[in-house]
């Protein structure tokens, strides 16, 4: 297995640019490592790696980091990062339908990055769903950010467009069973 300098890194890279950043009230570093860890279980290589380790630094930065990224690792993890980076002037939803509709035609490492975020995504809302004492506080959140309607629709649509593709069949394996144990906790 691989552990070179350039994931190292990536690492300290991703550290340095989200020292202070949470997703869904943890730090977002967790968020990260999950990312990498299911990419390293479904396969992915060293470049794919360390793409998951930097795929949200562009989106989270004040100014672009594509040049930096491209320059410190290489242009394919430049663009993997692109790829997994949402557009700040568009909606919550024209985000997730663009993101639909990229599994159709991104190379084989950027399908698995979006897929293993997704994933992590609804892996931390599972584990927020089951632990709460009031969901009705979580519910409160998810109305931020497309609605739980809306939340449930991505994960599916998301999950039926990779399981089109036939890459990774056991990562949509995994993605279905979190959409249907998100289903059955909200509704």
């Amino acid at each position: 297995m691989f552990y070179s300098k350039k994931l190292i890194e990536a690492f300290a890279f991703s550290m340095e640019h989200h020292q202070d950043d949470k997703k869904m009230g943890h730090p977002i570093l967790s968020h990260i490592l999950e990312v990498v860890s299911l990419i390293l279980h479904f396969g992915g290589d060293e470049d794919t790696a360390i793409a998951g380790m930097l795929h949200d630094t562009n989106e989270r930065a004040k100014i672009s980091l594509l040049e930096e990224i491209e320059q410190k690792f290489n242009a394919h993890v430049a663009e993997i990062v692109y790829i997994c980076s949402d557009a700040k002037d568009d909606s919550w939803r024209v985000q997730k339908q663009k993101r639909i509709e990229l599994v159709a035609s991104v190379d084989e490492a950027a399908l698995l990055v979006l897929s293993c975020e997704v994933l992590s995504n609804m892996r931390r809302l599972l584990f927020r769903l089951h632990a709460a004492r009031n969901k009705e506080q979580i519910f409160t959140y998810l109305k931020k950010k497309g609605g739980i309607e809306g939340k449930l629709w991505y994960y599916r649509a998301f999950t039926d467009a990779l399981r089109m593709r036939k890459d990774y069949p056991e990562l949509a394996y995994e993605l279905e069973g979190a959409v249907r144990e998100l289903e059955t906790l909200i509704y």
